[in-house]
């Protein structure tokens, strides 16, 4: 798709949600560091925690590795390091003796409940002051972007 020459303030538009984006990917990018070190974890860290989330029955590092877009001989080192920690175990794969099935402990799963409540404190003073339906239009304006981002090879 081309950006219509004849319709400047399109174009003027799209240049504003281009920067706005990206600004928006660095600070979020910046904040949720910064955050995860008051935790004493590294993003990768928590993507890996994430992942195993979502995930929620466990899975083997490359079903990990692949779900966290790492590579596997990363997630060896962060799984390691998150061991250490007690927040995600390794436990023998019932399906295949030569690997470990990952899980995240107890104390993982309280941890990233606390992380989603300090970054849910954060986004409820920016919409505590916002009436309900702008909230609404920001949230499908926002999902409708990220649905197309999703499908183009951006």
């Amino acid at each position: 798709m081309s950006i219509s020459a004849h319709d400047p303030d399109l174009q003027a538009d799209i240049v504003e949600m281009e920067r706005i984006t990206l600004q928006m990917g660095w600070a979020t990018h910046k904040q949720q560091t910064q955050q995860l070190k008051a935790f004493n974890l590294t993003m990768p860290q928590f993507m890996i925690m994430r992942a195993l989330q979502w995930l929620e029955e466990g899975c083997t590092m490359s079903e990990l590795g692949e779900a966290a877009m790492q590579v596997p001989a990363t997630v060896t080192g962060i799984i390691d390091r998150l061991e250490e920690q007690n927040l995600v175990s390794r436990q023998p794969n019932p399906t295949d003796r030569r690997s470990y099935h990952i899980l995240l402990t107890v104390a993982g799963l309280a941890l990233l409940q606390e992380i989603d409540e300090k970054r849910r404190q954060t986004i409820s003073s920016v919409f505590q002051d916002l009436p309900t339906d702008q909230r609404s239009l920001l949230l499908q304006f926002l999902q409708k972007y990220m649905n197309a981002v999703m499908v183009e090879d951006i």
